[in-house]
């Protein structure tokens, strides 16, 4: 597969042990699909088939089972096929986000038994206390973020281009990083360009953690108290 995001997509020829290999546009890896314009919208698009196969599946089997089981089903098998890896390929492009929280809207609808037309999602989600999948998503970042700057996963923050913060602006806390430059659009949706500003602006309380568990725990509750998922 060969990587472009330009307009052209020039075939080079490699070959193994003798072998020509075959070109292809996309391609998984550890569950993730690669294509060859950076783009996640294939992934996103899949993601959602698969998280909607299953919901259809708990509906049909769980329709009369009380909402607190149905709710845990949901996170449990769906909320994890949505979540798999979210800090990796967090979209940016609004028709694929929308994909993916319509999937939340129409579980809420399941757990709570309720398909009127007349009935709000809106008011469906907040009684669950569930947090939009994008908000989810960007605590995922945060938590990924900290782990690279303790030293829990096996990259450090100058491998993926961030660079502290001068000491004069680090009002918040310590380990604050400079605002990563993008040209493109792709670029300031990638992880270290998108999480950096929100991780700048985390109290020293949550990110001076000592663990990944403490910082989620605290992370958790800058959340409103009404939307804090199990």
């Amino acid at each position: 597969m060969s990587i472009t995001r330009g307009k052209s997509h020039p075939t080079h020829f490699y070959t193994l042990c003798g072998h020509v290999l075959s070109s292809v546009q996309e391609a998984k890896y550890l569950g993730i699909t690669l294509t060859d314009e950076l783009s996640w919208s294939s992934l996103v698009r899949s993601i959602h088939n698969r998280a909607n196969s299953t919901l259809g599946f708990l509906r049909r089997n769980l329709c009369r089972c009380p909402a607190k089981l149905k709710e845990t089903a949901y996170i449990t098998l769906v909320c994890s096929t949505l979540e798999y890896a979210a800090a990796v390929w967090n979209p940016h492009l609004a028709r694929d986000c929308d994909l993916l929280e319509k999937i939340q809207w129409r579980s809420a609808r399941f757990v709570k038994g309720d398909y009127r037309t007349t009935s709000s999602v809106t008011q469906m989600l907040h009684d669950l206390g569930w947090r939009d999948l994008s908000d989810r998503r960007r605590d995922l970042r945060l938590a990924l973020l900290y782990k690279v700057v303790t030293g829990h996963v096996a990259v450090g923050p100058d491998q993926i281009g961030l660079v502290a913060a001068d000491n004069r602006t680090r009002a918040n806390h310590r380990f604050k990083f400079r605002a990563v430059g993008a040209s493109s659009s792709g670029l300031r949706s990638s992880f270290a360009a998108k999480t950096v500003g929100d991780w700048n602006q985390l109290p020293a309380v949550v990110v001076e953690q000592e663990s990944p568990a403490a910082f989620k725990n605290q992370l958790d509750r800058l959340a409103p108290v009404a939307c804090r998922m199990p």
